[in-house]
């Protein structure tokens, strides 16, 4: 492939980033690939555990839990919401996919949901604060952040963030069957209800992706919400990767 014809691909995905929120890069067989490909967008940063590179493949001792490294169901999120700034993109590269038919990544644009909801949900989002926990897997990580839903940068950027899990459970990634009082929430009964509210929009207007094997999915993390269908092939293989960008 000449320069040119490089040059114009990287413009298709980042037109295509900007508009839809997420693009599929293809091709990429190693992590040398990927990390030179993702380049184009920023600057790979490291996440939970100090390393850049994140394996996403399901282990013993995460049966019961909604994790990574489960082969259970993921509810919507944004990543890192307890960090600042949270990470530009998200990266996942396919090593080796799913032969069960399942373990689609599955991606909604929250701008649309906000946009969805009645005057008063919708404004609560730009005002409620919520204690977004630090996550932090021994590597490097954050204190956590006091942040809206909805957080409007002194540029006039708007970066979302989001966890079902949190508001519902308090946690992250909870046992698969966890109930708490609400009270114990970070909004409380309002937090569930926007979390349901959530699901919903999510289930009517999510894209559904089946990462082919050597293809990188990138998708706006600071825009996009995002979840994983269960599946039963554990040797489903994915490398995560988190992106900086100055925008």
């Amino acid at each position: 492939m000449g320069e040119f014809a490089i040059f114009a691909t990287l413009d298709l995905h980042a037109l295509e980033l900007a508009q839809q929120g997420h693009t599929l890069l293809k091709g990429i067989e190693t992590d040398e690939e990927a990390a030179e490909a993702l380049s184009a967008f920023g600057e790979l940063v490291p996440q939970y555990d100090g390393s850049l590179r994140y394996q996403v493949k399901a282990a013993p001792g995460f049966e019961e839990r909604r994790y990574s490294k489960s082969v259970n169901t993921i509810l919507v999120h944004t990543e890192a919401p307890g960090w600042n700034p949270t990470p530009s993109y998200l990266a996942l590269h396919c090593r080796v996919q799913a032969t069960c038919g399942s373990g689609h990544t599955e991606l909604a644009d929250m701008r649309q949901f906000v946009a969805s909801l009645g005057d008063q949900d919708r404004a609560a989002l730009y005002k409620r604060e919520i204690e977004w926990l630090g996550h932090n897997t021994g590597g490097v990580g954050t204190e956590g952040v006091r942040r809206p839903v909805v957080e409007r940068t002194e540029s006039g950027r708007e970066i979302l963030r989001f966890s079902y899990n949190l508001l519902t459970t308090g946690q992250y990634d909870p046992p698969v069957d966890e109930s708490v009082d609400p009270a114990e929430l970070p909004l409380g009964s309002f937090g569930i209800h926007l979390a349901e509210q959530a699901e919903t929009f999510f289930r009517e207007h999510k894209v559904s992706v089946l990462i082919p094997e050597d293809s990188i999915l990138v998708w706006d993390n600071q825009r996009m919400v995002h979840a994983r269908s269960a599946y039963r092939d554990a040797k489903r293989h994915l490398t995560r990767y988190w992106v900086a960008a100055q925008r």
